[in-house]
Parts: structure tokens; C-alpha cells; sequence
């Protein structure tokens, strides 16, 4: 049904559930406000009625029909033949197009999302200032933006006017792809996604330098110079921070990593590592490129050139990493502290550990915790 809009879609949340005697799937919900866990069929979990909703054209459910004709179809068949993938999976450019335009959109799409937009926080740096419309609500901007994802060509969105969708379209396209499998299981919340991110201390000497940089970098890449606002207000907080990657749970056994480009480097500069402070028990252990297969590969000696010859059909292999219970239980802590309000598992008793790591880590007095998971260890126990 068109009023029942998924933030989270239906299709990959059936990789989180088991298969009932009726045909449906469902899924174990913990709800973090009412302090409940039940199961709800795939379909009537992770959604909001109307929440794509675009009152400004002729067609309200044009958003809705648009996520689900030209990014969910496409990417179910992807995601399942990642998911059925052992040993190592490929991807043409234009497949690796849309998993990047896909995982972009669900940084849009999100009640927490959307919060980003509409909540009046005084003085709050916000990417809409840039291209909002007089008259136009930050609501209807911020499904406008979601829209120019859409309808546009992977390339267009690296040189898009709109400042956001070209900033996290940049991000994206510097990463690269990572695709891990557990022995375990993953949770998955209801942003979609977690990021490793790792705090970083700017010195007093190099202050300076780290705000002049900010503003540089947004003129070159944004074509706007006031971003050492952000840089001076992450010093004066005390609140840099550089991410490793980001996490998406695509299956409760097998995630993709979205990971920094500055770790492309490290396998041949290991030095990088202590220079610049980095740590990720994932990535360390774990770290591997993707093998490129280029079509116009004989003619490529720059970087100039892999712009001038990209094709569309250029390969891209991925080989799959298997991660232990512990690290797992060690990435659900992550997905679970960046929840808004659910968790969804597929056994509810095998999530029981990683629910016990959460409560210890908060009785440890571990920074950044933003929830409280006591009790449902016993709620878990009983499902």
C-alpha cells in the first residue's frame, strides 16, 4: 500500500526474519520508547503512513512510487545476489552506481533523518540553508532533495547545485566497497546504518591550519567558503572526528562497509595508521581492496585518464570477509547506540550477548551511550 511508506525497505528486512507457516515474515522488534519487544510481520515494521507524502506537485505519491520503481527494484537483485554470494561478488560500474545511490538515500530517508531538517535548534549548521526555496518548508526541502537523488544520474549528483546531495554523493563516491559476513547475527536499526567513528584531537598549533583547510575544502568541492563555521565550532566542542566507515546490515549474517578513501592507502603506507592516530578493530584485521577490471584498461595511466575512460561495464570483484561472534556482538553495539527508536533481529536469543556488551559498557561509563537497554535481556529471554 502507497500510505504505508518504509524507511527501512520491506524487501531487506525479510533478511532479518523467519518465514512463518502463513507465507509472511517477521521480524523481533525491541521498541526503545515503550520498553517492548514483540514480533511484527516485515511489512507493518520500520515504516511511517505518509511520511513521503509531496503536496507541492500533482502527484502526492510520487516519492513513494519513485523509491520503489527506479532504487528498491533494482537493488533487490542485488541485494540477493550479494546475499547468495560466497567467496566473492562482482558489480559493473553501473550496479555499483546504484548500491552507492541506494545506501545514499537511506542517510535522506528516515524519520531520524527528517528530524535533521525540521527541528528548530538555534544556530544548528544545516546543509538546506544553501538551497532552500523562499516559502519552501525544510519538510518539503528535504523530500525535494530526496527527489533530485532519484531522478538523477549517479554522475550528475557529484556536480549537483544542491550542496547536501552533492557532499554526501562526494563521500559516497570517494569510499570504497567492503562486504563482510558473520558467524554470529547483525541487528539493524531504524536509521539503516552506523559509522565507526573515531574521535580526533586537533592541537593548539595546528588550529589554524584545520579552519583554513575546512574553508578551502568547501569552496573546491561545495563552491561555498563558510564551512570553517563547522570546523571552529567542532574545536571550540572539542568534537572532531574522523569516520573509518559506515555500516549497512543488508542481512542478519552479511553487511556492506562504506569505508574511508584514506584507507585505500594503507596497505602501502602502513605508517598512515600511526600518523594520523587511526583504529578500527574491523578494518585492521579485515582491510582488502576490490579487484578492477577496467574495459578501457590499456589506456588508463592517470587518474585524468580513468575519468576520461570509465565505462559503464568496468568490473569491480569484492572478495567476502568472515568476521567472529565477538566482533559482531562488538558492531551491534555500534547499530544499537544509533538507534532512534528500533532494533530489529532474526533470534532474539542469539542478540541476548550483544544486549549484555551494550549494559556493560554503559555501566562502565562508556562516552556517547544514548540508550538504555536494561531489562531487555529478561524481555529477549522470553520470545
Amino acid at each position: 500500500m502507497l500510505d504505508k511508506n518504509h524507511y527501512i525497505q520491506n524487501r531487506l528486512l525479510k533478511n532479518f526474519a523467519t518465514k512463518s507457516d502463513n507465507g509472511k515474515y517477521k521480524i523481533c522488534v525491541l521498541d526503545l520508547i515503550k520498553f517492548s519487544v514483540d514480533y511484527r510481520n516485515t511489512a507493518s515494521a520500520f515504516y511511517e503512513k505518509n511520511i513521503y507524502d509531496v503536496h507541492s506537485g500533482t502527484d502526492v505519491k510520487e516519492l513513494e512510487t519513485k523509491f520503489n520503481e527506479l532504487i528498491e527494484k533494482p537493488m533487490a537483485k542485488l541485494l540477493k545476489r550479494i546475499c547468495d554470494a560466497r567467496g566473492e561478488v562482482a558489480f559493473t560500474r553501473a550496479e555499483l552506481s546504484i548500491i552507492k545511490k541506494y545506501f545514499l538515500l537511506q542517510h535522506y530517508r528516515t524519520p531520524k533523518n527528517k528530524r535533521n531538517y525540521t527541528d528548530r535548534n538555534e544556530g544548528k549548521f544545516k546543509l538546506s540553508q544553501y538551497n532552500i526555496k523562499e516559502g519552501e518548508s525544510e519538510e518539503d526541502f528535504w523530500k525535494r532533495e530526496m527527489l533530485t537523488i532519484l531522478d538523477s544520474p549517479w554522475a550528475d549528483l557529484l556536480k549537483s547545485d544542491m550542496v547536501g546531495v552533492r557532499k554526501h554523493a562526494i563521500a559516497a563516491n570517494m569510499s570504497f566497497i567492503m562486504i563482510i559476513r558473520t558467524q554470529g547475527e547483525f541487528c539493524i536499526n531504524d536509521i539503516g546504518y552506523v559509522t565507526e567513528r573515531i574521535p580526533v584531537r586537533i592541537p593548539k598549533e595546528k588550529e589554524q591550519e584545520y579552519i583554513r583547510g575546512a574553508k578551502e575544502l568547501g569552496q573546491k568541492l561545495y563552491g561555498k567558503d563558510n564551512f570553517d563555521e563547522v570546523a571552529r565550532r567542532e574545536i571550540e566542542n572539542q568534537s572532531s572526528y574522523f569516520d573509518n566507515f559506515e555500516l549497512y546490515p543488508i542481512a542478519s549474517d552479511c553487511a556492506i562497509l562504506f569505508v574511508s578513501p584514506v584507507w585505500k592507502y594503507v596497505p602501502i603506507e602502513p605508517r598512515i595508521i600511526q600518523e594520523m592516530a587511526l583504529y578500527s578493530p574491523i578494518l585492521m584485521k579485515y582491510l582488502i581492496l576490490p579487484k578492477n577490471d577496467y574495459v578501457n584498461g590499456d589506456k588508463i595511466k592517470s587518474q585524468v585518464d580513468l575519468e576520461k575512460y570509465m565505462d559503464a561495464n568496468d568490473k569491480y570483484t569484492y572478495i567476502i570477509q568472515t568476521i567472529t561472534e565477538e566482533e559482531t556482538i562488538y558492531l551491534n553495539t555500534l547499530i544499537m547506540n544509533e538507534a532512534y527508536c528500533y532494533i530489529g533481529v532474526k533470534t532474539p536469543k542469539t542478540f541476548i550477548p550483544s544486549v549484555r556488551m551494550y549494559n556493560y559498557l554503559m555501566s562502565n561509563g562508556e562516552k556517547n551511550i544514548h540508550h538504555n537497554y536494561n531489562g531487555f535481556v529478561e524481555l529477549l529471554s522470553k520470545m
